[in-house]
């Protein structure tokens, strides 16, 4: 199976509910809180925010819950700054995705790993998901819960994925940051992004550390597809780091291990104008996936 050609059942139906974008209305509106709590892997308080939709209210029911990483140099915030909120909002009025509770934390530019930064990755696969499971009526265990990530947080994301397919149902990246071979500045790498990549791999970067975290690399030694989340990718065929190419090599992977994934490759740049395109496909990805 191609990446091309790996696409779910489900698909037939989200392009229907996308077709129906601007047709409903829904008369209430969602909410942004922010919040904090203690995190133990990291020893320390952390903020995030958390998305809700108007029914949280109006109800006792549970919902669904997307964990949303952000990129390098963000933080919790940029689900509002970046106007995915805006979008969020337009597509449960328009009937998509209209359950989904979204939870953003920070993540500093710890690419989310455990490593020389703290333990990042233990912040997100096992704090943050106590924490909300405990504060809000999400649908506890795997089956309630997706994860979303962009660039950095796409990176991180593909590779819990890959590492604990046991806590999510459905992943879903825009513009996932994949390198083929550890980054450098002869190879590109800007000043600011080779102290983000040092803060979080160390310097010089350990390779034995960035290939634990290598999305392509875990792909490579996946002995079965079996029990994988369901997957989605993108990222633009224009990505100004050479980003589309990491893409097509995980796609590789994942098709020689035998997975079933969605990868897409349309034209694009990196950046949130990029994102803010493609965000109804990946949340309407996601809200299929999820009771």
């Amino acid at each position: 199976m191609t990446p091309s050609a790996a696409r779910p059942h489900s698909l037939g139906g989200i392009a229907l509910m996308l077709a129906t974008v601007g047709l409903l209305t829904a008369p209430a509106e969602a909410e942004v809180r922010q919040g904090s709590f203690e995190s133990a892997a990291l020893g320390r308080t952390v903020g995030y925010v958390v998305d809700l939709p108007s029914s949280y209210d109006q109800s006792d029911r549970r919902h669904p819950v997307v964990y949303a990483l952000h990129g390098l140099f963000e933080s919790e915030g940029f689900w509002e700054r970046r106007g995915l909120a805006r979008e969020l909002t337009r597509l449960r009025e328009s009937g998509i995705a209209t359950d989904l509770i979204v939870v953003a934390v920070d993540g500093g530019n710890s690419f989310f790993v455990n490593g020389p930064a703290g333990r990042y990755e233990d912040l997100v696969t096992q704090d943050l998901i106590a924490h909300v499971e405990a504060t809000f009526r999400v649908v506890p265990g795997r089956e309630g819960r997706g994860l979303f990530g962009v660039s950095m947080g796409g990176y991180a994301a593909l590779r819990i994925a890959l590492t604990h397919p046991d806590l999510y149902a459905a992943v879903a990246t825009h513009s996932a940051m994949l390198l083929e071979s550890p980054p450098s500045r002869a190879q590109g790498a800007r000043e600011g992004h080779m102290r983000a990549f040092h803060g979080a791999f160390g310097d010089p970067i350990d390779e034995a550390l960035w290939n634990r975290n290598d999305p392509i690399a875990l792909a490579r030694q996946l002995a079965t597809p079996a029990g994988l989340p369901r997957l989605y990718m993108d990222c633009g065929a224009q990505d100004r780091y050479g980003l589309a190419r990491g893409h097509r090599a995980l796609g590789r992977a994942l098709d020689e291990a035998g997975a079933t994934f969605v990868l897409e490759l349309p034209p694009g740049d990196h950046g949130y104008e990029f994102v803010r395109g493609r965000l109804a496909i990946s949340l309407a990805f996601l809200a299929a996936a999820l009771p």
